[in-house]
């Protein structure tokens, strides 16, 4: 090769995995995970919506107070969560949960 044309060599082409299966090969030991990695996914899936879940509750408040027409009852993110945690207790950011867990967890599990 050239280098006075082209001074880039790609290190991975020395790569004995690319010769072989190309440069979308698979991870080592991954494969066919059968039951342990529908549950690993699915608890996977589930912790994440749990974690995610009062940030989306709260966007969601912001914006159909936004859309309500009537006087904004909150006056923005903090207020929204102190004023749900005041009537409903830091659960009260949980509303709605169960729902999306019944729906994301299968759907993580199969990923």
């Amino acid at each position: 090769m050239d280098r006075s044309k082209n001074p880039f060599v790609n290190p991975f082409l020395r790569r004995p995995w690319v010769s072989e299966n190309g440069f979308a090969a698979a991870a080592a030991g991954g494969g066919n995970l059968g039951l342990k990695g529908i549950i690993a996914g699915g608890i996977t899936g589930g912790i994440e919506i749990c974690i995610t879940f009062p940030t989306e509750y709260v966007k969601t408040q912001l914006q159909l107070d936004e859309k309500s027409g009537k006087a904004k009852q909150y006056n923005g993110i903090v207020d929204c969560v102190k004023k749900t945690v005041k009537g409903h207790g830091v659960l009260g950011l949980y509303r709605g949960l169960s729902v999306l867990l019944y729906g994301s967890i299968p759907k993580s599990a199969v990923r």
